[in-house]
């Protein structure tokens, strides 16, 4: 009996201790900003926006087809990959994009945080309003970036693009290892979308893969089961390659010309 007391004991202790473990380090295992060494073979545009309360942090990003007609994209990344990465595929949609980093990816100022990446969406969503004040507005975004464009979303968007979208993080954790742990409880960034599900426009595309090993196909499936009115793509590839084809991006292009009836200009 002694012994197994002290079994149950060191269990305990060690099941606490990677608690503890996973509340201080799991933004580094979450957020993997790099500094944008991509090489990028297209014409592109950078910004920078003043972001926050007082104005001294920068949100530094790219624009592609500045001055091309049709609706505006506001891309939202992946925690993993630097705004660049996604020059070149929005560029051959040929339509306006702003692709912004999150503090601390490619040349951004600060660190990433839940409260920060939506509060910073919804500032950018502004400024691109404001530069393009009678163009449809879609937010697009991938993987975190989907939650980001969710959360980000308002009464003023008129569609959305989600690439491997999840309910929140913790049910995508629950479908891992990680489900023996009280993930409600330790996960500081969640991003839970499940709120704003009943409130967003009607012109939604889902693209989700059903290899995908990082969100679970089936997690998406429950997202999409509140999303009636989704179109949905269903791909094949694994999920750091969901937005590298262009086949895929000619089918995004392909339903943004069906729901706004017009045509992107041809990039050079």
């Amino acid at each position: 009996m002694p012994f197994l007391k002290h079994l149950l004991t060191g269990f305990g202790l060690g099941y606490v201790a990677t608690c503890i473990a996973l509340w201080l380090i799991q933004d580094s295992l979450l957020f993997q900003p790099n500094k944008g060494d991509t090489h990028v073979s297209v014409p592109y545009d950078e910004h920078v926006l003043p972001v926050g309360r007082n104005g001294k942090i920068n949100s530094r990003g790219y624009v592609v087809n500045q001055k091309s007609d049709g609706p505006v994209i506001v891309f939202f990344t992946s925690a993993d990959r630097d705004a660049r990465s996604y020059v070149k595929g929005l560029y051959g949609l040929g339509f306006p994009a702003v692709i912004s980093n999150y503090r601390g990816f490619g040349e951004s100022d600060g660190s990433p945080s839940e409260k920060t990446m939506i509060s910073d969406a919804k500032q950018l969503i502004g400024w691109v309003r404001s530069e393009y004040p009678d163009r449809p507005l879609l937010l697009m975004g991938y993987s975190i970036g989907s939650a980001v464009a969710t959360l980000a979303c308002d009464e003023d968007v008129d569609g959305l693009i989600l690439v491997a979208p999840f309910r929140s993080l913790v049910h995508v954790g629950n479908r891992t290892p990680a489900r023996f742990f009280p993930l409600q409880l330790v996960l500081r960034t969640k991003l839970d979308v499940r709120s704003q599900l009943d409130s967003l426009p009607e012109r939604v595309l889902v693209v989700y893969s059903s290899n995908d090993k990082v969100i679970p196909p089936e997690e998406t499936q429950r997202f999409l089961s509140r999303l009636p009115q989704a179109h949905v793509m269903e791909e094949q590839h694994p999920h750091e390659q969901l937005l590298s084809y262009k086949l895929t991006y000619d089918k995004v292009m392909e339903w943004i010309n069906s729901q706004f009836e017009m045509q992107s200009n041809d990039a050079e």
